[in-house]
């Protein structure tokens, strides 16, 4: 089963593959230039007891407890108690991959705040009134053993939703500075289905065989081009635009050549083989799609160039004692 944790009070626009240990470590501890962390209980946690840091800026296993609460309460409905145990499809569990994500989320959030405080970003007045109107609101549903179980108060769901909301303008003030013009040229773009083989040098004829086969077999099928690709495509996506920004220039050429419903030849490219089919040529509407894409790619990139240079400089440590559930 695979499965992304996201906690829902996070802006949708900071969930994008940001990793607070680095390229994609594990959790644990890291080595920074400059603020050391501080220590952590790595025994048993009680409410009080520092599970994580992020230099000298400590999280309670009680503020930890209730970011894991909101995970839960997403797939609550969906999911039985007993899929935490399962396998994840490693040697770890479910569960075990959820408390990394937990911490991640917590991680990037603490990262993300310091260096709003360092670059002068804090929340208006409204804000900070509105994060104690939703946290009040917020527990209002929620029972009281529940809230005691998981350690909530009006002051810690008041700081949690301010701090994100915090992460969430530093990300608008980052992004905000991206440049959103993209040419009318540039914005050329058709919707396509493709099939992608990946080849390296050594097996790069067999697999252009493979391709020329896969080729011949879509033209001459009478059935949709999706199951073909499905079954045989390694990209991620099967479906996507492709348009002038892309930097596959064989690609991009021969797709915005083909007519509606074609089929295109193999196409070469430097990471392996494509074959295309075309579902919507350049108009308006797919232009504008692909515009925007674009301008979203450039302000993620922006974001985590900017999260990467801020992780930098902040030791973080975990609590053992989180990492063995």
């Amino acid at each position: 089963m695979k499965r992304k944790v996201l906690v829902w009070i996070l802006s949708m626009a900071l969930a994008s593959g940001l990793t607070a240990c680095g390229g994609g470590e594990a959790v644990g501890e890291t080595t920074a230039q400059s603020e050391s962390a501080a220590s952590v209980n790595n025994g048993t946690l009680q409410a009080d007891s520092t599970t994580i840091s992020v230099g000298k800026t400590t999280v309670p296993y009680s503020e930890y407890k209730v970011y894991y609460y909101f995970m839960k309460k997403q797939y609550e409905d969906v999911l039985t108690e007993s899929v935490w145990s399962q396998n994840g499809g490693t040697d770890r569990t479910i569960g075990q991959d959820a408390v990394e994500d937990v911490v991640r989320l917590i991680i990037q959030v603490k990262i993300i705040c310091k260096a709003a405080a360092v670059e002068g970003v804090t929340l208006a007045a409204d804000e900070k009134e509105e994060a104690d109107f939703n946290a009040k609101k917020y527990l209002e549903g929620i029972p009281d053993e529940v809230q005691q179980a998981n350690n909530m108060s009006v002051p810690l769901l008041t700081q949690i939703f301010e701090e994100n909301k915090l992460a969430e303008k530093m990300y608008q003030v980052v992004t905000g500075k991206v440049d959103v013009n993209v040419s009318e040229q540039d914005s050329q773009a058709a919707k396509v289905q493709l099939i992608y083989l990946k080849a390296s040098a050594q097996d790069k004829e067999q697999v252009k065989e493979k391709a020329q086969q896969l080729c011949q077999q879509a033209k001459n099928s009478v059935t949709s081009f999706y199951p073909l690709a499905k079954a045989n495509t390694q990209g991620d996506e099967i479906e996507c635009l492709v348009g002038r920004m892309d930097n596959r220039t064989n690609l991009v050429n021969t797709v915005l050549g083909l007519k509606k419903y074609a089929v295109s030849d193999v196409i070469e490219e430097k990471d392996g083989f494509y074959i295309a089919y075309m579902l919507q040529t350049p108009d308006k509407d797919i232009n504008e799609a692909y515009k925007n894409e674009v301008v979203s790619e450039r302000q993620t990139n922006a974001f985590k160039e900017a999260y990467k240079k801020w992780s930098e400089q902040y030791d973080v440590k975990v609590s053992k004692s989180l990492l063995v559930k």
